[in-house]
C-alpha cells in the first residue's frame, strides 16, 4: 500500500486551522488502500506524528526513520493553509523530489494566495469583481483618492493572508489608518476593496482527468457584520446553508464561474471559490486553493449534501496523481 503523508500546520496565523484540517483528512483516508501519516510542518522542520511521538522527516528523501524502520512517503496530501502550502513553496519542493501531491502547483498556488495577482488575471478574462486599490509597502497613499475610487464602507485586507486575518470593514475615513496597520501585521501589500452588498456564497470543485464535480453552493449567513475570522470559527455566529437559497439561474452562474476560474488559473485537486451575488451577478471574492477540511468546514458539508463521503472524494484526488 502507498504511504500517504498528510502535511498540516505551517508558519502562519492559520496554523491551528490547518492542523484541524489535516487531522480530519488523516482520519478520512481509506485504510484499505493507504497507510496515512500526519506530518506537522514547522519552521524547524517536518515531523511525523505517530502514537504520541514525533519523528523527524528527512526532506531530501521525503522519508522518516520510525522506530528504526525507514518509511518513505509516496504521496503528499496538502492541508497547509497559508505558508508554505498555499504560497506554493512546498509544492516546489515536492516537484523537485518527484513526489505527487493533492493541490494546485507552485505557480497556481502563488497566484491564488496573492489576491492582487488573482484578481488581475481574472479581470482580464472578464470575471466580475469589486473595485480595488492597492497600497504597497511604505509607499505614500492618498486616503481621499482611495475612498473616492472604492467608496465607503470598504474592506481593507492583506494581499496574501487567509481566514480573514488582518481584514477590517471600514465605515469611516478616520478608521482607515488603523485598518491599514492591522492588515500590515499580515502582509506589507494591502488591498482596499469596494463593499458589495449581496448574498455571500462559496462553491467547491474537483477536477481530474476522468472526474469532474462542481459541488453544491453554500450560502454564508453570518450574525457578524461580515464573514470575519470570529464568524468563521466561532460556533453559532454563522449559518452555512447548503444548498444556498438562490435561484436556478444564480446557481448556474456561480457554478459556471467556479469551473471557469478553476481552469483559467490552472487549479488542481479540491478548490473552493467565494462570491458575492448582487442583482443576479456573482462577483468574485477569492480562491481557496487548499480549503478547510475539518468536519464542519464548507467543502465536507457540500460533499455530504451530494450524498457522497469524504473518504471516496479523497481517494479520487489521490488516485488521479498516482496513476
Amino acid at each position: 500500500m502507498k504511504n500517504i503523508a498528510v502535511l498540516a500546520g505551517g508558519y502562519t496565523s492559520e496554523r491551528q486551522i490547518s492542523l484541524n484540517s489535516g487531522n480530519q483528512i488523516y482520519l478520512n483516508l481509506d485504510r484499505k488502500l493507504y497507510n496515512p501519516y500526519l506530518i506537522d510542518v514547522r519552521k524547524e522542520g517536518f515531523f511525523c506524528m505517530l502514537g504520541g511521538k514525533e519523528y523527524k522527516v528527512d526532506i531530501n528523501s521525503f522519508s522518516a526513520d520510525i522506530e528504526g524502520v525507514t518509511t518513505k512517503f509516496d504521496y503528499a496530501y496538502l492541508a497547509l493553509h497559508g505558508s508554505p502550502g498555499e504560497d506554493g513553496k512546498v509544492q516546489a519542493l515536492l516537484d523537485i523530489l518527484g513526489i505527487p501531491y493533492s493541490a494546485c502547483d507552485s505557480y497556481s498556488s502563488m497566484v491564488t494566495l496573492n489576491k492582487i495577482a488573482a484578481k488581475k488575471l481574472l479581470a482580464d478574462e472578464g470575471i466580475a469583481m469589486a473595485k480595488m486599490a492597492i497600497i504597497r509597502g511604505e509607499n505614500p497613499f492618498d486616503v481621499d483618492e482611495i475612498i473616492e475610487k472604492v467608496g465607503l464602507p470598504c474592506f481593507v485586507k492583506p494581499a496574501t493572508a487567509g481566514s480573514s486575518f488582518g481584514v477590517t470593514k471600514v465605515y469611516e475615513k478616520d478608521k482607515f489608518i488603523d485598518a491599514i496597520n492591522l492588515a500590515r501585521t499580515e502582509d506589507t501589500t494591502i488591498i482596499v476593496e469596494e463593499f458589495i452588498k449581496g448574498t455571500e456564497v462559496s462553491c467547491g470543485i474537483l477536477k481530474t482527468l476522468d472526474y469532474e464535480q462542481v459541488f453544491p453552493i453554500t450560502e454564508i449567513a453570518t450574525k457578524n457584520d461580515y464573514f470575519d475570522t470570529e464568524a468563521k470559527y466561532t460556533p453559532g455566529l454563522t449559518n452555512e446553508i447548503t444548498p444556498a437559497r438562490i435561484n436556478e439561474e444564480e446557481t448556474r452562474k456561480v457554478q459556471e464561474a467556479t469551473s471557469r476560474i478553476y481552469d483559467i488559473i490552472g487549479c488542481s485537486g479540491i478548490v473552493r471559490i467565494d462570491f458575492i451575488i448582487k442583482e443576479g451577478t456573482p462577483y468574485f471574492i477569492e480562491v481557496n486553493s487548499i480549503p478547510g477540511m475539518s468536519a464542519e468546514s464548507i467543502v465536507p458539508k457540500q460533499v455530504r449534501t451530494m450524498g457522497l463521503n469524504m473518504t471516496d472524494i479523497l481517494t479520487k484526488v489521490i488516485e488521479s496523481k498516482l496513476k
